[in-house]
């Protein structure tokens, strides 16, 4: 009965470990979605004064700019996490009707299990899309 009871134990130990882990690695992507959202505002934002003015179709703002802004919001923006590392803009784009899409990754490393992939030297991936545009 004793063996029983510590396998039946060890099994739900490690239910409630990988649970865990799982649910701390969505809570950084839930992050990182914010941050994603918060630079695309941001870059949505980013009107460039000679294009407003001039006549011709196209967005007031282009993807330099709007990538610079993203990338300023980002230097500012309270990232609050001891996890979630190599965070970077993977792409920026503009549509035509001034929508900004950004692209952010990052790797992450889980809790419960962060001691394993950090010495090892693996990790998660996480890609976020955000999107915004201004009117």
């Amino acid at each position: 009965m004793t063996i029983l009871t510590t396998g039946v134990l060890v099994v739900i130990l490690m239910v409630i470990g990988v649970g865990t882990a799982i649910t701390g690695v969505h809570l950084e992507r839930t992050e990182l979605q914010h941050a994603a959202d918060s630079a695309a505002l941001a870059a949505s934002q980013a009107v460039d004064p000679v294009r407003i003015y001039a006549s011709g179709d196209g967005a007031a703002i282009h993807a330099e700019s709007a990538r610079r802004a993203a990338q300023d919001h980002l230097r500012e923006y309270p990232l609050d996490t001891s996890r979630t590392e190599d965070l970077r803009i993977a792409d920026v784009s503009v549509d035509v009707d001034g929508t900004v899409r950004v692209v952010l990754a990052a790797r992450t490393h889980p809790p419960l299990a962060g001691w394993f992939t950090r010495g090892t030297g693996t990790s998660i991936p996480l890609t976020v899309h955000g999107e915004a545009r201004a009117r």
